[in-house]
């Protein structure tokens, strides 16, 4: 007798993204595999998101809507919940999968049972629906112990929201999102506590699409300068977290991690140039110094900084700095002590 495959929860969190909902949606709704349920929470949108949501109650969607907007607690709520699944997987509204995912996922964490979450590689989409294709992170798919995971995380988020299928086991063993800072970066907080107690997995194939623009929510705290604060301090509770536990591989990298910040940082003045917000550009650039001292000498740094001063944008400059951060060649080792998969064998 055949068994019954898990359930898996696809859970879409939404703030006014109903010009994408239905993308995300049918993309929910398109994948292989078969047992699955589809929960989008709105986070008290001011747009048409409902009616656009609602249209798919009939095809088994469940649709909910806070009273008011609790920003990232939206993500907690729905992983706690509203989480039936064994498996599940949280699709930001204004991104969208490729119908293997789930399927290509839930046969890896079925195979490995120390696997505590799976990541898909990406591409990015942006508004206009320009497709911006980029180099997958490792250069073969995997499973690799956990802990040899970690210093990965101290430098770089690796993998959004949506780009990760999580074990509700391994998440309920971690605490959830229950951390001691709870913020925009949750997603990076996640791998890095799962990767502590769980194995992690990796699929070089194209899994989704990444929606990238100023009317995201990362770009609005990047905005408001809650994203550079907080991540600052995630960098630090690594390393307190490291210490505690004898990870010297983790906290060894803090400087690194550190030196990488202040480079995204430079990356954000761009962004903040881009929509003519001069005195936040000017922030970002400032705390970046702060950062590493020697990012004054990037030729991007001083590039950005005289627009600053000048109180002018050059934007040929800024869409060329974009393209190049977007597209950067990557390919890298995997962690020590990983296994290549093949996933044509695990799946069929």
């Amino acid at each position: 007798m055949k068994r019954e495959l898990p359930l898996v929860s696809i859970l879409i969190p939404n703030y006014n993204h109903s010009r994408y909902l239905d993308q995300c949606i049918q993309s929910a709704l398109a994948q292989t595999y078969p047992n699955k349920e589809i929960v989008l929470m709105d986070n008290n949108s001011t747009d048409d998101s409902i009616e656009v949501a609602r249209k798919y109650i009939k095809e088994g969607v469940l649709v909910c809507k806070n009273q008011k907007n609790i920003w990232n607690r939206n993500y907690r709520m729905l992983a706690e919940e509203f989480c039936r699944g064994k498996y599940f997987i949280l699709l930001c509204a204004d991104d969208y999968l490729m119908p293997h995912f789930i399927e290509n996922a839930v046969a890896i964490m079925e195979k490995y049972p120390s696997v505590g979450y799976v990541h898909g590689e990406k591409d990015f989409v942006t508004a206009e629906e320009e497709l911006i294709e980029t180099d997958p992170f490792y250069k073969c798919s995997f499973v690799a112990p956990g802990r040899e995971t970690m210093s990965v995380y101290m430098v770089t988020t690796v993998a959004h929201p949506t780009q990760g299928v999580v074990r509700k086991e391994a998440f309920d063993s971690i605490g959830g999102y229950d951390m001691s800072i709870t913020h925009m970066n949750a997603d990076r907080s996640l791998w890095f506590y799962l990767s502590y107690e769980w194995d992690a997995a990796y699929i070089r194939d194209k899994m989704c699409r990444i929606r990238i623009g100023c009317q995201t929510e990362t770009f609005i705290t990047q905005e408001n300068f809650r994203h550079p604060i907080l991540c600052h301090l995630i960098i630090k509770e690594f390393v307190s977290f490291a210490r505690m536990n004898n990870l010297p591989a983790v906290y060894g990298r803090e400087e690194e991690a550190l030196k990488r910040l202040a480079g995204e940082f430079v990356g954000y003045a761009g962004g903040m140039l881009r929509v003519n917000n001069i005195e936040k550009a000017k922030a970002y650039l400032d705390y970046a110094q702060i950062l590493s001292r020697n990012i004054v000498e990037e030729e991007i740094f001083f590039n950005f900084s005289q627009m600053v001063k000048k109180g002018t944008v050059n934007r040929s400059f800024l869409e060329e700095q974009e393209k190049k951060t977007l597209q950067h060649q990557r390919s890298y080792e995997p962690p020590q002590g990983y296994e290549e998969i093949n996933l044509e064998e695990i799946v069929k």
